[in-house]
């Protein structure tokens, strides 16, 4: 069993719950009911703050604090990664605080091994990789190669395998690995990536100085790894249960496992979806990107034993009474435990913000838009689209309002209209509003930086809120897929502020047995 904090409790199948909590099914209650007490403020939308006057869906007694002009935008800081409420909250915004802390799941890492163990990893698998991929490679697959060994899974089906980084670490790396891997996306470009990447580290491997260093490939191990491209959603499980079985029939083995790092929105979903409806004896899996979940609209929640086809929710029972929208979704891909690290990057976040909310209004004060049109997309815009339109002239001073205008007020109207017309071209609109018409809507609006900052953190200390009730529906999903003698674990791999995402779901069907540690007598292998 993982090792767990004094803060942590573990129910009867391995999920790691919250202080005062024995099982999943009560933990479930209250978050959801939590959640629901609270949901408006995950579902405000930023960018229609000020069309849609989101503003007023705050609390009142919340609005006139953070509205008061002696409030200090730096204190949400603390707030959003510490729960440190600032002097003089009300006291419902402090209880809020205190229970969106209190019911997030434990976010301290647990290792899956210690240093030793984590050592057999060959550097050479490991080139190519940030020093954030190399850690959750390194812990994963070595987690993965547990529940392996444990199951007697012989091939690991890696999906949403990209360019092959976990893949190639499962299928040689580690002097334990005795599993093949079959390495499953639906880019031809990443597999084409993944395979040059491979042959690069074979070359590597074969050098004399790989050999001076104990190290020694055979090109037998290629079959190892087989990367092929296929489908996954919640619509077509079939094609990788049937390559793996394949796969499995042609070595004469009959086990085999799922595994997925960061697999973005539905297919995290999917990936435990193929799990239910194969004869996988395991899963382990990192989800990501929330905001790619489908959601079934609440008057759907009721139906009963169906399998899902939705990314949210797959399980029965209490969750289907929780409606999270894709605001909600978005504010669970937040990283606040970052924020007090980087809290010139967490204040440019409000200013970006405030300042897409503003073009949106603008937009439609001019008639650019609709409030029935969809929201158009801007992506990021970075420093450089910044600076490219200062260096092009577009945007001088603006003239003075003549209603005693401030040096640092002018300078904010200007510096709004530099985003604006960054923000047109990202979104490739024609329209170019004047200085002056910036200007204008930024001074009608200057009140809403702080109102929006305030909403910006309300969303974020919920987001880890919407996380746990993801990652128990997913948890509650396994358990109903696994029946008696089977085990789900949910905990924290990652450390929480290089890897915001750092939960992992662990599955394991019953009746599987490994069959014993290390190599079996004869089997290829690299020397180290």
């Amino acid at each position: 069993m993982v090792g767990i904090d004094a803060q942590s409790m573990v129910d009867d199948s391995g999920v790691v719950l919250p202080d005062g909590f024995t099982s999943i099914e009560q933990y479930a209650g209250e978050l959801v009911a939590t959640f629901n007490k609270h949901a408006v403020l995950p579902k405000i939308n930023i960018v229609e703050f000020f069309v849609s006057q989101q503003w007023s869906r705050v609390p009142e007694d919340w609005r006139r604090f953070f509205g008061s002009p002696h409030f200090d935008i730096s204190s949400l800081i603390p707030m959003a990664s510490r729960g440190v409420a600032p002097e003089g909250a009300p006291v419902s915004l402090r209880e809020y605080v205190d229970a969106a802390f209190r019911l997030r799941l434990p976010r301290d890492p647990v290792p899956s091994q210690d240093a030793a163990d984590q050592s057999k990893i060959i550097e050479y698998f490991l080139d190519g990789m940030g020093e954030k991929k190399r850690k959750e490679v390194v812990e994963l697959s070595q987690l993965i190669d547990g529940v392996a060994r444990e199951t007697g899974s012989r091939l690991v089906v890696d999906v949403g395998a990209g360019q092959g980084y976990l893949s190639r670490v499962l299928a040689y790396s580690s002097s334990l690995s005795k599993h093949s891997v079959l390495a499953v996306d639906f880019s031809e470009g990443q597999k084409r990536g993944a395979e040059a990447l491979h042959q690069s580290m074979a070359k590597k491997l074969r050098s004399r100085k790989a050999r001076a260093e104990g190290y020694e490939w055979k090109d037998e191990l290629r079959a190892r790894l087989d990367h092929r491209i296929l489908r996954v959603d919640m619509d077509n499980t079939n094609e990788v249960v049937t390559a793996a079985q394949a796969a499995c029939q042609s070595k004469g083995e009959t086990r085999w496992m799922l595994c997925g790092l960061h697999a973005c929105g539905n297919l995290s979903s999917a990936i435990l979806k193929t799990f239910a409806e194969s004869d996988a004896a395991a899963v382990v899996l990192v989800p990501c990107c929330y905001n790619h979940i489908s959601e079934a609209v609440p008057e759907s929640k009721a139906s009963d034993q169906t399998a899902p086809t939705v990314g949210f929710p797959l399980s029965h029972g209490v969750l289907r009474s929780a409606h999270l929208g894709i605001d909600a979704l978005k504010s669970a891909c937040q990283a606040s435990g970052r924020w007090e690290t980087d809290a010139a990057g967490a204040l440019g976040a409000f200013k970006r913000g405030y300042h897409r909310a503003l073009l949106h209004y603008l937009m439609i004060t001019h008639g650019q838009l609709s409030v029935e049109d969809s929201i158009p997309v801007v992506g990021k815009v970075t420093n450089n689209d910044l600076k490219a339109v200062i260096a092009r002239g577009d945007v001088a001073a603006a003239p003075p309002s003549g209603s005693g205008e401030t040096k640092a007020e002018a300078e904010a109207g200007r510096e709004f209209a530099v985003y604006a017309l960054a923000a047109l071209e990202k979104m490739k609109h024609a329209w170019r509003p004047t200085v002056v018409q910036c200007a204008e809507c930024q001074r009608s609006m200057d009140h809403g930086l702080q109102q929006i900052a305030a909403v910006w953190t309300l969303k974020a200390i919920t987001g880890p809120l919407v996380e746990s009730l993801l990652i128990v529906d997913r948890a509650l999903y396994l358990r109903e897929c696994c029946g008696d003698g089977g085990t789900v674990r949910a905990f924290a791999l990652f450390d929480v502020v290089d890897s915001p995402r750092n939960l992992v779901l662990v599955a394991q069907r019953a009746n599987t047995s490994g069959t014993g540690n290390g190599k079996e007598e004869g089997e290829a292998g690299i020397n180290c």
